[in-house]
C-alpha cells in the first residue's frame, strides 16, 4: 500500500526536481523559507524572490508547478516501486544525514537499513586482477556474514565482486546496498542487470539522481560522496594511482570516516593506489576481515560462516616461501626468529612474507610475529 505523501513532501519533490542533484542549492533555497510549502506558494505569487536562480532551475520550478506534475511523478515512481526519503525522515540513513551536504531526496528501490551496526564501502578498479576479484569477494562475504552492510557503486570490477560476495552470505538479512550514478530505475552497467535484481531482492539500490536520469561521467564523483557517507569506513581493493577510488577515499577522509587498503604487489599498476595511500598514511593496511572488525569492535565473523579452508600444496610456493611455511606450521615466529633460523636476507624475508600475506597463507600478528592462517588455508606436502 502506498504511503500518504504530505504537502511538505510534495513541495520537497517540486524543489528537488528543479535543483536536481545540487543539494547545496536546494539547501540554500530551503533556508530562505519557513517551510518548503511556503516556497511553493511564494514562487507562484512573488516570482521575483527566485529571480537570481539559474534559468534552467527557474524553468524546472515552473514545470514542476504545473497542475498534476507531482502526481504524475509519484505515479511513475509507484509503478517502478521507487520510494524516497529525506533528512529528518526515520528511513533516511543516519550516517548520510551527518555530512555537510546530504542529498535533499534519496530515491531507492528495495529495503534500506537506516542505522546498521557497521557499514563498509568496498571500492576499487573496474579492471581488477584475479587477486583483486578474489579479495573483493572474500571481504564482501566475510564482512556481510559478520553482519556488516556492504556499500558499493555496482560498477564492473571490484564493486560488483564485493556485492556478489556479500550476497553469498545467505544468513545476512540486509547484506548490501548499491549507490548508483544514475536514476535508481536505470541499470548501469547493463551487464550487471542480474546483480541489480539480486541487490534489490535482499538490499537496495539508492540514488540522489531523479528517476530516469541517464549516466553522465561527471555524476560518478557526486555518487562517490554518497557511497563514502553511507559507510563507517571505506576499503580500497586494487586501484590505479589516480582513479575514482581515490576520490571516494578523499570524501571518506573529509567526512571523518576510516579508510583501509589491501596492500598489493610492488610495481603492479593496480597496486599503486592502495600502496600509495598506505605509504602516505591515508589508509590503514589490512590483511584480513578481522583487521577491519577490530577497528570497530562491534562485530565478528562467526566461525560457521567462514569459507572452508583451501588446500594449498607447498610445491606451488617458491623455495624460500616453503621454508618459511614449514617453520610456521609448528608455531608462530617473529620476523627476527625467521631470519635467524633460515639465514635469509632481510629484503628477501620481507618480500616472501608480504607475498604470503597477499595470498592469504600467512597472518601478521602484533609484535611483528607471523603464523599460518589455518582458517583459510591447509598446507599440504606434495
Amino acid at each position: 500500500m502506498a504511503r500518504t505523501i504530505t504537502e511538505e513532501e510534495r513541495a520537497r519533490l517540486w524543489l528537488n526536481y528543479a535543483t536536481e542533484y545540487n543539494s547545496r542549492l536546494f539547501r540554500k533555497i530551503q533556508e530562505r523559507f519557513a517551510s518548503l510549502r511556503e516556497a511553493v506558494d511564494l514562487f507562484a505569487a512573488k516570482g521575483e524572490l527566485f529571480s537570481a536562480l539559474p534559468e534552467r532551475v527557474l524553468s524546472r520550478l515552473s514545470e514542476a508547478r504545473q497542475p498534476g506534475f507531482i502526481d504524475r511523478l509519484l505515479e511513475g515512481m509507484e509503478k517502478k516501486n521507487i520510494r524516497f526519503t529525506c533528512p529528518g525522515d526515520e528511513r533516511y540513513p543516519r550516517l548520510l544525514a551527518e555530512i555537510a551536504d546530504p542529498p535533499s531526496v534519496l530515491y531507492y528501490i528495495g529495503r534500506i537499513e537506516p542505522d546498521p551496526d557497521l557499514s563498509l564501502a568496498l571500492v576499487g578498479s573496474r579492471h581488477p586482477t584475479k587477486y583483486g576479484v578474489e579479495t573483493a569477494k572474500r571481504f564482501g562475504y566475510e564482512l556481510a556474514s559478520a553482519g556488516a552492510l556492504i556499500v558499493s557503486g555496482m560498477a564492473e570490477g571490484i564493486d560488483a565482486c564485493a556485492a556478489r560476495g556479500a550476497l553469498d552470505a545467505k544468513n545476512a538479512v540486509c547484506p548490501t546496498l548499491a549507490v548508483l550514478g544514475c536514476g535508481v530505475d536505470v541499470v548501469y552497467p547493463q551487464a550487471n542487470e542480474k546483480l541489480y535484481d539480486e541487490i534489490i531482492e535482499r538490499g537496495a539500490v539508492v540514488s540522489e539522481f531523479l528517476p530516469g536520469t541517464r549516466v553522465e561521467r561527471y555524476f560518478f564523483p557526486i555518487r562517490n560522496r554518497v557511497m563514502s557517507a553511507l559507510a563507517h569506513g571505506t576499503l580500497v581493493i586494487e586501484a590505479a594511482q589516480r582513479s575514482g577510488t581515490s576520490i571516494t577515499a578523499g570524501y571518506a577522509h573529509d567526512q571523518g570516516r576510516e579508510v583501509f587498503a589491501v596492500p598489493g604487489r610492488i610495481g603492479d599498476e593496480m597496486s599503486a593506489g592502495p600502496n600509495g595511500m598506505i605509504a602516505r598514511g591515508e589508509a590503514k593496511p589490512v590483511f584480513s576481515t578481522d583487521d577491519i572488525l577490530a577497528e570497530f569492535s562491534c562485530l565478528h565473523v562467526p566461525a560457521e560462516t567462514r569459507p572452508e579452508a583451501n588446500v594449498l600444496p607447498l610445491s606451488s610456493l617458491g623455495e624460500d616461501q616453503r621454508a618459511i611455511c614449514r617453520l610456521l606450521r609448528s608455531a608462530e615466529m617473529s620476523f627476527d626468529e625467521l631470519c635467524e633460523e633460515l639465514a635469509l636476507p632481510i629484503g628477501t624475508m620481507n618480500a616472501c612474507l608480504t607475498e604470503l600475506q597477499f595470498s592469504g597463507v600467512v597472518l601478521a600478528l602484533p609484535g611483528r610475529r607471523y603464523a599460518i592462517d589455518t582458517e583459510r588455508v591447509k598446507l599440504k606436502d606434495v
